[in-house]
């Protein structure tokens, strides 16, 4: 019997239990990609629509993983192409560290 090939998407759907952190997120999100929020259950659902562009699902994963650092989360779930997966946030030390140079 042959594999049924991957469903593929150009939605990536993330979860957040708390409505200030998704509509943060949210807010966040919408300046590069479009999409949606609602409530299912007890989690806010994030939607962002991939662009076009072939690295953009890396730049929305980098996004995403600088957010959960800065909102001090220790993860986010998300959905794609009908699989689940886990971002969780980078340790401290792996944090990139912006430094301002004043001459």
């Amino acid at each position: 019997m042959e594999e049924a090939p991957p469903i593929l998407s150009n939605v990536v759907r993330f979860e957040l239990p708390i409505y200030a952190d998704a509509a943060a997120f949210c807010a966040r999100l919408r300046l590069q990609w479009p999409g949606t929020m609602r409530r299912k259950g007890e989690v806010w659902l994030i939607s962002a629509r991939l662009r076009t562009n072939e690295d953009d699902l890396a730049l929305l994963l980098r996004e995403v993983e600088t957010y959960v650092a800065d909102a001090e989360l220790h993860a986010i779930r998300f959905r794609l192409d009908g699989r689940a997966y886990i971002l969780a946030a980078p340790a401290p030390a792996e944090r990139p560290v912006r430094v301002e140079i004043r001459g």
